[in-house]
């Protein structure tokens, strides 16, 4: 087999491996509503920070798509189209944004070639960055959606959505920093 085929194979199994670790980590909730607590951004993240962006937002594209055609992949064990339309929707959509920009910021972070500076730090900050705009941006298209379809005004749909989850979600940002460094080190020498 050709190390070009091997490559690509290795990336096609990262890629269905990462789509059924978001699949586990979305049902990993505390049930509470409208929106559960969930690692599934820890899982976004994780695949961001592991995927080179083609293939992570190809891996949360496919976990979306399982979901749409019922499979129980969603947070609780729900599929089917009326999720994506539900009033989480929106936050599920954005997943495959989340991931890109995730990854992204981590191809960006290896570019850093300072010497003046502890290279690792700076490295740490861009990823960190790039996951706080991709919250920033699910949180804008899932509060959008989820005060169309409730008929919520912005500034309730804000205070369901967005503010019980930010402490939450900044340490989930914190572990996928960890975790990813730690992960990337085992995944790069397969």
């Amino acid at each position: 087999m050709s190390t070009a085929r091997q490559i690509t194979t290795k990336k096609l199994i990262m890629t269905g491996m990462f789509t059924s670790i978001i699949s586990v980590m979305s049902q990993i909730i505390i049930p509470i509503q409208p929106i559960p607590f969930s690692l599934s951004f820890l899982a976004i993240f994780l695949t961001g920070f592991l995927l080179e962006p083609k293939y992570a937002f190809l891996s949360t594209l496919t976990y979306i798509l399982l979901g749409a055609f019922g499979l129980p992949v969603f947070a609780g064990l729900k599929g089917g189209l009326h999720v994506l339309t539900g009033m989480t929707g929106g936050f599920i959509v954005a997943y495959p944004i989340m991931a890109l920009i995730t990854s992204i910021s981590y191809q960006l972070s290896l570019r850093i070639k300072s010497t003046v500076f502890n290279k690792n730090i700076y490295r740490i900050v861009i990823q960190t960055f790039g996951m706080i705009i991709s919250i920033l941006i699910c949180y804008l298209m899932g509060t959008l959606w989820f005060s169309y379809t409730s008929g919520a005004t912005i500034a309730y749909s804000i205070s369901v959505c967005v503010v019980p989850f930010i402490a939450f979600d900044l340490l989930k940002i914190l572990l996928a920093v960890f975790f990813g460094s730690v992960l990337r080190k085992v995944t790069d020498k397969i």
